[in-house]
């Protein structure tokens, strides 16, 4: 029984099929006399071009930027958001602050200097005023590291935003 139905599915599908098949042949006209016969590419049909319409050979789409990120990049990779052509200074200064992360903080007589991992595992001192890619460090707490991060955005009214990483972010949570 269970055959039958099966053959009976394959027979209709395959019916199915033949009915498309003949309906999409229908549709198309014959070629003109003396046209040379087009054969498609594989997986598809191949649409006329509209007289007056020119194709120019090319590998693909070629995105202008005009100054603005491309889209189409992803911003887990590391790429520079901030300038695409510029490269980045080695060390903390070309680091952006969602980047680096706060390992520790120490006191000393002068103040009180951040211990901050980048992104290269490498631990750097920090103090007041310490230049990031893009930004800076405007303050540094017994608990708590503030930025200033610079944004490049013209349709943002401020120019730039306080950034704080905390210590022991963990234990702040509960």
């Amino acid at each position: 029984m269970r055959t039958r139905q099966l053959l009976g599915s394959y027979a209709l599908v395959a019916f199915l099929m033949a009915v498309i098949g003949g309906v999409a042949a229908a549709q198309q006209p014959p070629p003109a006399a003396g046209a040379e016969e087009q054969i498609p590419p594989e997986g598809g049909a191949i649409e006329e071009i509209p007289e007056g319409i020119e194709l120019a050979e090319g590998s693909g789409y070629n995105y202008e930027s005009g100054g603005r990120r491309d889209p189409f990049i992803s911003l887990a990779l590391g790429v520079n958001v901030l300038d695409p052509d510029a490269a980045r200074p080695p060390g903390l200064q070309g680091m952006l602050i969602q980047e680096v992360s706060l390992r520790g903080i120490v006191k000393t007589t002068d103040g009180y200097i951040a211990m901050i991992q980048g992104t290269d595992n490498k631990s750097y001192f920090a103090r007041d005023s310490e230049r990031l890619y893009d930004g800076h460090i405007q303050e540094i707490r017994d608990d708590r590291v503030i930025f200033r991060q610079e944004i490049r955005d013209p349709l943002r009214i401020e120019q730039s935003q306080e950034v704080e990483k905390t210590l022991h972010p963990v234990e702040e949570q509960r």
